[in-house]
This record gives C-alpha cells, sequence and structure tokens, in this order.
C-alpha cells in the first residue's frame, strides 16, 4: 500500500508555522498584536490549527492501520503499535522538556527570575523564582515525563505547545479499539455528530475552542481525531472523486479556511473553523499528484521539507520563545528595550523573518540529528516482536 498522501504532508508544516506566530506574538511580538487585529484575527485565531494536527493525526493513523486493527487488537498489537508511536513522539518530547527543566535549574542557582517579555512584564508577571513560574511549575514536572500533563494539568506546562501531544497520546491509546467501531457504518456515522456536540460544548463552556488542559483538552483531542479516522473510511464514486481531485475543490476549500481564520473567535466562529479544516483535509487527501499551480503552490519541495520537520518546529519553537526572551533580558537588556520600543511593520517584518529563519534551521538540525536517529535507534534495539502487520510509522 502507498502510505504517501499528497499535500497532507505539506499542511502539517504549513499548521506548525501558524502556531509558531501564534505563541511569539505574545513573547516577541506583542506591540503588534492589537494593530494587526484591526486588519486581521489570522494570528490570534493560530491556536485553531492544532485541531487540524488532530485531524490529519486521525486520518493518517486509519490510512496506515485500517488493515491491522480491522477487529479488535490482541495485547501485543496494541503494545506494538504504542511502542511506535512512542519511539516517534517521546524523544524529542523528553530532550526539549530537559532543556527547559536545565536552564530552569540554571536560574534557580542564578537566583535568575521569570521573564516572559514586555507583555508578561506589563501583566505583572516577571521576576517569579526559577520552579515557581507560570509554566515552568515545579510540581508539574511529573505529569509531563509521563506526557499527562495534557489532561492531569489545567494550564500550559513547560513545553507550553506539548499539551497537544498528552492528548494526542491518550487518544493513541483508544484508537486500536476505534478502528472496528469506526468501520461499522452504523456506528461509524454517529462519529461527526459526536464531533460537532464535542465542540459546541467546549465553545459554549469556554467562549472558544482553546481548551488545553482537563477533560475538555482530551475531548477536543479525541473529537477530531476520530473525525479524521472516521472520514479516512469514507468511500467515494470516480464522479465525486473526479469533481474533487481538482484545483478549484482544492483551492475554494483553502480560500474558505482563510477566510474565515480572518474573523475574530465570537459565536460559533471556532466550531465552523475547525469543521472547514475537517473538510480541507478530506478534499486535500482525495488530490492526486499533478503539475498544476494550486497543488503546487501547496506540495513542492519547500513545503514537504517543512512538513517533514514540523515536529521539530511543534517543539522547539516554544523552547526559542521562553529561554531566548531570558537569554536576551540577561545578555542584551538594551537591545531588547529597542525591540520592544518598535512599532514599524518594517520591523516586525524584520523580525518575523529572522525567528522564522532561526526556528526553521534549528528544526532542521533537529529533524535531521534528533528526531530520526533517536527513533531509529530505539526501533532497531528495543522493538518489540510481534509487529503490527508490516507496518510502521
Amino acid at each position: 500500500m502507498d502510505r504517501s498522501i499528497p499535500i497532507l504532508t505539506p499542511l502539517r508544516g504549513i499548521a506548525a508555522l501558524c502556531v509558531v506566530f501564534f505563541h511569539a506574538r505574545l513573547i516577541l511580538f506583542p506591540q503588534w498584536m492589537n494593530p494587526l487585529m484591526e486588519y486581521t484575527h489570522f494570528v490570534e485565531n493560530g491556536f485553531l490549527w492544532v485541531d487540524l494536527f488532530f485531524i490529519l493525526s486521525g486520518f493518517v493513523m486509519m490510512h496506515v492501520y485500517k488493515p491491522a486493527f480491522s477487529h479488535l487488537p490482541r495485547p501485543s498489537s496494541w503494545a506494538r503499535f504504542m511502542w511506535l508511536r512512542f519511539t516517534r513522539i517521546y524523544p524529542l518530547f523528553i530532550i526539549t522538556l530537559l532543556v527547559l527543566i536545565g536552564w530552569e535549574a540554571i536560574k534557580y542557582h542564578s537566583n535568575i527570575g521569570f521573564y516572559g517579555g514586555a507583555l508578561f512584564e506589563s501583566w505583572g508577571v516577571t521576576g517569579i523564582p526559577a520552579f515557581h513560574g507560570p509554566f515552568n511549575r515545579a510540581e508539574a514536572i511529573s505529569p509531563n515525563i509521563f506526557m499527562l500533563h495534557g489532561v492531569l494539568e489545567n494550564d500550559l506546562s513547560w513545553n507550553i505547545s506539548s499539551w497537544s501531544l498528552s492528548v494526542e497520546w491518550l487518544s493513541y491509546m483508544v484508537f486500536p479499539f476505534l478502528v472496528p467501531l469506526l468501520l461499522r457504518k452504523k456506528v461509524g456515522y454517529l462519529i461527526p455528530v459526536l464531533f460537532l456536540v464535542t465542540l459546541l460544548y467546549i465553545n459554549h463552556t469556554k467562549g472558544s475552542l482553546d481548551a488545553t488542559g482537563g477533560a475538555m483538552a482530551f475531548a477536543r483531542a479525541i473529537a477530531s481525531f476520530a473525525l479524521g479516522a472516521w472520514m479516512q473510511t469514507l468511500s467515494l464514486t470516480e464522479r465525486s472523486r473526479s469533481a474533487i481531485n481538482h484545483d478549484v475543490a482544492l483551492a475554494a476549500i483553502l480560500f474558505a479556511c482563510l477566510a474565515l481564520l480572518h474573523f475574530p473567535k465570537t459565536g460559533l466562529h471556532n466550531v465552523l473553523v475547525v469543521i472547514a479544516f475537517a473538510v480541507l483535509v478530506f478534499v486535500a487527501a482525495q488530490q492526486q499528484e499533478r503539475k498544476t499551480p494550486i497543488f503546487k503552490l501547496l506540495d513542492n519541495r519547500i513545503t514537504r521539507l517543512l512538513g517533514d520537520i514540523s515536529y521539530s518546529l511543534y517543539l522547539w519553537h516554544a523552547v526559542l520563545l521562553l529561554v531566548g526572551v531570558e537569554v536576551a533580558n540577561l545578555l542584551l537588556p538594551d537591545q531588547l528595550a529597542w525591540w520592544n520600543a518598535q512599532t514599524s511593520w518594517l520591523a516586525a517584518g524584520a523580525g518575523a523573518t529572522c525567528f522564522t529563519v532561526i526556528a526553521l534551521g534549528v528544526s532542521l538540525a533537529s529533524y535531521n540529528y534528533l528526531e530520526k536517529p533517536a527513533m531509529k535507534i530505539l526501533r532497531k534495539r528495543f522493538s518489540p516482536r510481534p509487529r503490527v502487520g508490516s507496518i510502521g510509522i
């Protein structure tokens, strides 16, 4: 079976980059937040790209593992699957966590307090002792090590991006048992209903879908993950597939997503965005490789590379932001003060370009020298038997 699906990998990279700037706006670019919102809320809505991750993950997992889990899995098959997922996500996760804890230890011994940039300082969140800050809490270390912080912690902790890995990890645990249910049509068609009800409940309770801890964070993840898996089981007629496999359909849904992200998160906005993301994933998955403008705009050598390094980008950007701004405050306070006084769009563009280049460079190095080698070593030396079919990702 051909495991590759054009466009899905680039979409993951684009989503990761959007999450990067959602976080960066708070720490590096706070003075441009309000002026930018006068024109667009695209960056402010960046947290919703995480829901695209969940949908994509469910779709790809079903694409790869549907034959292996068409019936309830044996314990050995489930263990093999979880091992493959563990070796894929945990090594880099624990490395970034240890870097953050190590930096916090340096701060502790040097009596350096928390600094999160000008915006946090304006909120009075500054100078907090090491291991007591808003993210770097000592009591959150254990839940993070066991990757359970997404449900055991109600607030973001340590690597602020990694809450989604925690709830996705729990979704993986459930996935092999979901597959046989999703393949039963009468049960499978309940998934979009449950997906919609879950999102509406979270949106009603919190005023948006920005649930990053506790039961609602897991509900947010598993609802989108299950929807993605269910969408992969849908079959289309040749006529329908041909109609979707077209630049017009691809451009239309992409434009709809971008247009929705332009508006503020009021009412049902967030739910509509995630529904549009689900349609985008489904439409993108039906595309066959071709040399047309829209297809090549989304799927090319650069966007595929961005997709390949997206996991490293997703984890390392938070480390660069959280540690970087504290190092800059210690070593280059005058230059940091100068930067915080800048308000021109030219300065914002230059700063965004520099940060993007640094983040991508670190992520590319991480992908080649940490992420892939660690996974390869663990799977080669400690891989349990028997295998789940002949598949391993």
